[in-house]
């Protein structure tokens, strides 16, 4: 049996134990009670009907010799008519007689005189309950006898409060019979209770055991409508959230291994194309015109190396939340114009032409003027790296009721739909691994938007071409941190 079980099992008992001996002395005290009001009562009336049979004695003073025979008989058999020890007194505490029949009841004791004159004093019906000397409980009733108003005796019926007669005892052995057996039923039913009770708790004990031991798809199972139910259904939510934050952790685990696989790819090949042409140089493999060329290959793979060290410093510092950018009231127009006049010349190259259709109210608002001109430079750019030759794309601003709304629309490849969800990743470059770059300019450009609350929305079908609309809050509340 397990600690808490025991406890439960003894506080039941415990409890079980109490209620039986309060129930059962408490009904000796009332069956005490109501067996001496019952027998003073009894005697009352006793004591009453003598008292009416004297009064009527008093009231026939003149009676015939027969009468007279009558009252003596009765006078002399008084024990046996209050069925007790019976008294009958004039206030100087002498027996009543009757003529030639001697006293009538029984020679009073100490105790009897004491109380007749506290019948006498009061003039009304007394009694009283003592213990003698062997334990017995004694009562005495006593009432005034009296002619025309005045009391001139006193009867005294005295007996014994014998409680502890077959009735009471076979009561009191069936009351402790049902008592003992209620308090057996009682230790069963608590120790069902209590196994009932503790099997949640041990349900609770085990799945945090589990927990702790790194499962995190372990349940309770429990159904309760009390604290435990709830202390269970918290401890399922805890399970779940930590089994979230396993799932989250190993994802993120997977992008930091993804990350520094593709920094290492994206830094290996323009590191091993250097390497490569100097050792060619340094060796006089290459001579002449061709080590020009190769002169200026290594130049291009270090722009590329510089840009791609830039981009991941650039990143790294937008995402950091306690970098500052600079902020200022500008014109976000301007902005935008400024960066389709940069990404023209790359256009041109490809024959994309670009049509911007401008909203003639503008937009001011509080930005860093020179990162949201790169945010729309690396959504151009992205555009026109993704575009077929002789394509166009569309740039389009507009006024709604809470944004000011700056739409792309380019005709290129499009980004299928399971990569949707993996296009602002750093590196991430959909199908098409053909195209160059470093794969951190989306990145970049939904972490400058994070930072002046701007939403990025991206839709896009295969082969169709994709959208990007940029959502600028007009609200005041929502300026760049």
């Amino acid at each position: 049996m397990h600690k808490i079980t025991k406890k439960l099992f003894g506080y039941f008992t415990a409890l079980a134990a109490f209620f039986a001996v309060t129930a059962f002395f408490g009904f000796l005290g009332v069956f005490r009670y109501f067996t001496y009001q019952h027998l003073e009562n009894d005697l009352k009336a006793r004591a009453g009907a003598i008292k009416d049979q004297l009064e009527q004695f008093m009231d026939q003073q003149g009676a015939t010799h027969g009468q007279g025979q009558g009252r003596g008989a009765y006078l002399r058999f008084v024990n046996d008519i209050a069925m007790a020890d019976a008294y009958i007194l004039d206030e100087q505490g002498n027996p009543f007689t009757y003529g030639k029949n001697g006293t009538a009841g029984n020679m009073p004791t100490e105790d009897v005189l004491q109380f007749s004159t506290r019948i006498f004093t009061s003039g009304s019906y007394e009694h009283v309950r003592q213990k003698e000397a062997g334990g017995d409980s004694v009562f005495y009733v006593g009432v005034p006898v009296c002619n025309q108003d005045q009391v001139i005796l006193a009867v005294i019926i005295r007996d014994t409060a014998d409680v502890r007669q077959d009735g009471f005892l076979l009561a009191v052995t069936i009351l402790f019979g049902c008592m003992l057996l209620a308090l057996v039923l009682s230790g069963l039913l608590s120790a069902f209770l209590s196994r009932r009770f503790i099997r949640p708790i041990q349900q609770i004990a085990f799945t945090t055991k589990e927990l702790a031991r790194g499962n995190y798809l372990v349940k309770t199972d429990v159904k309760d409508n009390t604290e435990l139910g709830e202390l269970a259904e918290q401890t399922d939510l805890l399970a779940d959230k930590l089994e979230a934050a396993r799932q989250e952790s190993a994802k993120l685990e997977q992008m930091q291994k993804d990350y520094i696989s593709n920094i290492s790819h994206e830094l290996r090949t323009p590191v091993t194309v250097i390497r490569s042409s100097l050792e060619a140089l340094c060796d006089g493999v290459v001579t002449g015109e061709k080590a020009k060329e190769y002169e200026r290959q290594m130049l291009a793979e270090c722009i590329s190396l510089q840009r791609l060290v830039n981009d991941m410093l650039e990143l790294s510092r937008l995402q950091n939340q306690e970098f500052p950018i600079e902020k200022e009231s500008m014109e976000l127009t301007m902005a935008l114009e400024d960066a389709i006049r940069t990404v023209r010349v790359l256009a041109k190259n490809k024959s994309i032409t670009i049509r911007f259709e401008k909203d003639p109210e503008g937009f001011f608002m509080e930005g860093d003027y020179g990162r949201l001109r790169q945010m729309f430079v690396a959504a151009l750019d992205n555009a026109i790296k993704y575009s077929a030759q002789d394509t166009q794309i569309e740039v389009q601003t507009s006024n709604q009721a809470d944004f000011f709304v700056v739409s792309m629309q380019d005709h290129g490849c499009g980004i299928p739909a399971q990569d949707l969800e993996h296009i602002f990743e750093r590196f991430y470059r959909s199908g098409q691994k053909h195209v160059k770059g470093s794969g951190l300019g989306l990145a970049i450009m939904k972490s400058i938007g994070d930072r002046h609350h701007i939403q990025i929305r991206l839709k896009s079908e295969d082969q169709q071409g994709t959208q990007i609309c940029f959502y600028v809050p007009k609200a005041e509340s929502k300026k760049a941190v």
